[in-house]
């Protein structure tokens, strides 16, 4: 059996994966094994890559620290895997579609959504408003809160729309959310008098 060493820990080949696992518990990559002693564990969200992207050349020279999704994106899958993951796929989405709508998909949904919330992190915004600076973990906040956000779409007129006067008739413009049912006030106290 042929033996890779690198720090005092050996590693043989796996050759369905291609990949250097370690011979001792808990197992680990060669590769990964290398960083870990160089730089420490990676980042969560991270990979380590192979430059050349040869699986047995485990030299530190060799690697380096890429996001999940650009090392994903780098090895995406060949043709052939793309269609059989698009036929599996086919094959059991009618069961996933079952499995999320039952109580326990609901309750997982629930959880994992708690806890992806949870170890968000926060980042300042500026209000598209006031000017003033806010914290928030929402990727698309714009607001430092619910009234500037509610003064902005009234002052743009985003929300307006034409309505007809339950009176004389007439068109006017009014924000969708208004109850307003009359042009003016002359046509609301006319309309209670007959």
């Amino acid at each position: 059996m042929q033996y890779q060493e690198h720090f005092g820990k050996k590693f043989y080949l796996d050759k369905e994966k291609g990949y250097w696992i370690s011979t001792t518990c808990p197992k680990i990559r060669a590769h990964v094994w290398v960083w870990q002693q160089n730089y420490g564990k990676p980042p969560k969200g991270f990979h380590i890559h192979h430059k050349d992207e040869n699986k047995s050349n485990n030299t530190i020279e060799n690697l380096e620290l890429m996001t999940v999704f650009d090392h994903l994106k780098m090895h995406g899958l060949k043709p052939d895997q793309r269609k059989r993951a698009a036929l599996w796929c086919s094959a059991i989405r009618h069961l996933t579609k079952k499995w999320h709508a039952s109580p326990e998909g609901i309750e997982w949904h629930r959880k994992h959504g708690l806890e992806t919330w949870k170890n968000r992190n926060s980042f300042k915004v500026k209000c598209n408003y006031c000017g003033k600076e806010a914290e928030t973990k929402t990727y698309h906040q714009t607001f430092c809160s619910n009234a500037c956000k509610s003064s902005y779409r009234r002052k743009s007129g985003i929300d307006d729309i034409e309505r007809k006067c339950l009176n004389c008739k007439k068109e006017y413009t009014v924000n969708k959310y208004a109850k307003r049912k009359f042009c003016s006030r002359k046509c609301s106290s006319s309309r209670d008098k007959n």
